[in-house]
């Protein structure tokens, strides 16, 4: 065990890229979730960082790398965001993209116009003419292709870091970061000043948001990293029992032990801002994430203790939701069904967004256009101005099409295998951990867009190379 740690204290290009990895993590959610075009570049720039010196090491040393079909998945999708932005000859649009053709010549000004102008400025015609692309706003999607660019390095960097100098300080970073996420949401909340750094709030005015704007970004990121952090507590309990011969009361007095209490306490405050936020989705799949967890991380016996345990981590951290009001809770779960049938919702969004998929069949709108094309989609009950359809999933196959559907077919088939992998215990106590986390934003991906927030995006692409990167055998 010594001789492994000098061998990993020597690997300074390692250690600098999970130095990194832990920067990320607590420092991408503290800028509203890093939505803001300053915050979210400062992400891409470290990203970028990362990735250098990624490149630096894998020449120096070589690293390790994602399963070959995620790896043509990233491609495949980085490689279609490229095309989808070039300028491409009429021809070939008015095949490809029939619909953008279409849409683009009912827009741009016509024949006589630019005659006209061209004559008044006298330049040639020629000029005004604009090469079509495949995406209906192209700025827009190279935004997007920028972001996936960062998403992809900081999953390259985590199976890297995983592999060579382990996860339990990705873990404990994202147990710091819940803890403070969630005390800081809870304190905004019970003192009535409804600002997050001196900037005053819009949204989930009586919620806990943490330093994100939606509550429900903040509830999936802490559902995210309680989730890890359980995992390093239970894997800490195992070491712990392992390696010393004492009754079990007594090893919680031991320096180990003590350690254990501040990381559950870490634990039970972020669960409290978690019931705080009132997000239905991001509780549910928070506590789903903690039980999958506790019960595939411990194994089949003593099963009894585990409820009593999970029992009183829900209960201390819901004291601060008992004195609030646990009926606004109950209430809000109450109308979940209503919620999404109603008229302009959620569920006629996605009508909508079908519909988009289905005039641009083959390469899609283009990334990170939705929001500029689905106005001319809008059911007329849509009432609401909507960025995105909360449905990560539906929105990629209306942006990237039947050949974005395929490269992400590529990229999800094996994150999941590993994922459920990771949950059957193939990658230790803390695989359990981390799988439990990514399999909380994948379901509330289905229903929010995750993937759109950058911090909440950046910490789930951490999680899934982390779970690459683990050994198949390590138990820890």
């Amino acid at each position: 065990m010594n001789k492994k740690r000098r061998q990993e204290s020597r690997d300074l290009l390692a250690l600098v890229l999970e130095g990194g990895l832990l920067g990320v993590i607590v420092l991408a959610p503290l800028p509203f979730g890093s939505v803001a075009p300053a915050a979210r570049l400062a992400l891409e720039l470290a990203a970028l960082l990362l990735l250098v010196t990624w490149l630096a090491r894998a020449f120096i040393k070589g690293v390790e790398l994602p399963p070959p079909l995620v790896w043509l998945g990233i491609m495949g999708l980085l490689g279609l965001s490229c095309l989808q932005t070039l300028p491409l000859p009429s021809a070939v649009l008015g095949v490809s993209a029939p619909k953008a053709t279409e849409i683009r010549r009912d827009t741009e000004p016509g024949l006589r116009t630019r005659l006209v102008e061209a004559s008044f400025l006298d330049v040639d015609e020629e000029r005004f003419e604009v090469a079509g692309t495949l995406s209906v706003d192209p700025a827009a999607t190279a935004s997007a292709l920028r972001g996936g660019i960062a998403l992809a390095a900081l999953l390259l960097v985590a199976v890297t870091v995983a592999a060579t100098r382990g996860v339990r300080r990705l873990a404990l970073a994202l147990l710091i970061s819940a803890a403070f996420q969630g005390l800081y949401g809870l304190s905004v909340l019970v003192s009535g000043h409804d600002r997050i750094w001196h900037v005053p709030k819009q949204y989930g005015l009586n919620s806990a948001t943490g330093t994100f704007i939606n509550r429900n970004h903040f509830a999936c990121l802490l559902a995210m990293s309680l989730a890890c952090g359980a995992g390093l507590i239970l894997s800490n309990i195992r070491n712990s029992r392992a390696e010393e011969k004492r009754s079990r009361v007594l090893a919680w007095f031991s320096p180990a032990g003590s350690r254990n209490l501040l990381l559950g306490l870490l634990l039970v405050v972020g669960l409290a801002g978690l019931l705080l936020s009132f997000s239905r989705a991001g509780i549910a799949l928070g506590l789903f994430a903690l039980c999958l967890t506790l019960v595939f991380a411990t194994g089949s016996r003593g099963v009894g203790n585990r409820v009593i345990v999970a029992v009183l981590v829900i209960a201390a951290a819901g004291l601060p939701l008992a004195q609030i009001g646990s009926d606004r809770l109950i209430q809000r779960f109450e109308r979940s069904a209503e919620d999404l049938q109603n008229e302009g919702g959620r569920l006629t969004v996605w009508k909508d967004t079908v519909r988009i998929a289905a005039d641009f069949p083959l390469f899609g709108t283009g990334y990170g256009t939705f929001a500029e094309i689905y106005p001319t989609y809008r059911s007329p009950e849509v009432r609401k101005f909507y960025l995105h359809t909360h449905n990560d999933g539906l929105q990629a196959i209306a942006e990237g099409g039947i050949v974005g559907a395929g490269f992400l077919i590529l990229l999800a088939l094996p994150v999941v295998t590993l994922t459920a992998a990771g949950l059957r215990g193939a990658k230790g106590t803390l695989g359990v951990g981390f799988a439990a986390g990514l399999s909380a934003v994948l379901l509330h991906s289905l229903v929010d867009f995750p993937f759109h927030i950058p911090a909440t995006a950046a910490t789930a692409a951490i999680l899934g190379g982390a779970l690459m990167g683990m050994p198949w055998s390590d138990r820890d």
